[in-house]
């Protein structure tokens, strides 16, 4: 598939998300019924889908986001797991920032119509979290971040034997803090 297909693909799928999964009363970002996106709950629901359920970085971040705007698509969280690993386990973006970056421009294209605005809105929010990530860590990139090459037996195994609790886990925690912020000031 070319990449002009696949992400027209991409794009049609969070679509459906967005307009065939949303709960009929959540419509902005206030999709749980004007509820504030509480950081601390948020973290604590990913890190739950992250390590519980065992699920990748950007699965988890995009469940949790979901939830918290109350959006229900059964692509989801199917449609965030290429991104795991630093997108296809290369060792670049981390799943947590990319995924962050699904659900805000989810969040905001409900509330923003204007579609030069709405990509406006969209990246600065996401380059915010990219930012404050960075800053907090050093890097945004999976590789350096977690130690490891995923690309090898080697690198998945060290991940799973220990590497998920000790270093994946915060980010993942740092993640979901960092996107509820932003979809309380959306």
């Amino acid at each position: 598939m070319k990449r002009r297909q696949f992400l027209e693909t991409s794009a049609a799928s969070l679509a459906a998300a967005a307009s065939l999964g949303a709960a009929p009363a959540a419509q902005g970002t206030e999709a749980s019924a004007g509820k504030p996106i509480s950081a601390d709950h948020l973290a604590r629901t990913a890190g739950e889908h992250f390590l519980t359920s065992n699920r990748a970085c950007s699965e988890s971040i995009l469940m949790a986001g979901c939830e918290a705007l109350e959006i229900k698509n059964e692509l989801v969280p199917d449609i965030a797991l290429g991104l795991a690993g630093g997108v296809g386990l290369q060792g670049d973006a981390c799943g947590v920032l990319t995924s962050a970056a699904m659900v805000l421009s989810l969040a905001i294209a409900r509330k923003e119509t204007e579609y030069p605005k709405k990509k406006m809105r969209i990246a600065h929010a996401a380059g915010r979290i990219h930012s404050e990530f960075k800053r907090q860590f050093g890097c945004t990139d999976c590789r350096t971040l977690c130690g490891l090459d995923l690309t090898t037996e080697e690198g998945r195994k060290k991940l799973v034997e220990g590497v998920r609790l000790q270093k994946c886990a915060k980010f993942v925690e740092a993640g979901a803090k960092l996107l509820a912020r932003e979809l309380e000031a959306t």
